[in-house]
């Protein structure tokens, strides 16, 4: 099954977990991911996903967009989550669709499952909120495909 022919489809809001994601630092843990944002592939837009994390370390317990820690909160049973997770929206990965693909074909990622519309939009506008993210890909998640 390709990215493009699975039952979720690659669309925003799509739960991934990867085997071997790499850090900006260089260093490499397995991570579930949230796609971001719905590429034009005919325009080479990238995919951008950002890590989650299930470690309240140091975390608000607010559902929704926690703007002064550029966090999203998800409580466990609220949607596909089965734990209290944060998404970490101040560190966005870009990813080609060829880089995803090849990652598939290494058997590193795998597609999860699909946040609800809601979650998707919530966090959409929380992003196109922060300050840290860059307007490139504020304008990237905005767009619908």
């Amino acid at each position: 099954m390709s990215l493009n022919q699975n039952k979720y489809g690659l669309q925003k809001g799509t739960v991934l977990y990867d085997a071997k994601f790499r850090f900006y630092n260089g260093g490499q843990a397995k991570k579930l991911l949230v796609l971001l944002n719905t590429p034009d592939l005919a325009k080479n837009e990238p995919y951008l996903v950002c890590k989650t994390t299930s470690n309240p370390k140091n975390k608000g317990r607010t559902p929704g967009c926690q703007y002064t820690q550029s966090l999203f909160f998800i409580e466990a049973g609220k949607d596909w989550f089965k734990y209290d997770t944060w998404l970490q929206l101040y560190e966005i990965y870009e990813f080609s669709a060829r880089e995803f693909l090849q990652r598939k074909f290494k058997g590193y990622l795998e597609i999860k499952g699909k946040l609800k519309k809601r979650t998707i939009e919530e966090i959409k506008n929380c992003v196109t909120k922060l300050v840290d993210v860059s307007q490139y890909h504020q304008d990237l998640v905005k767009k619908d495909c």
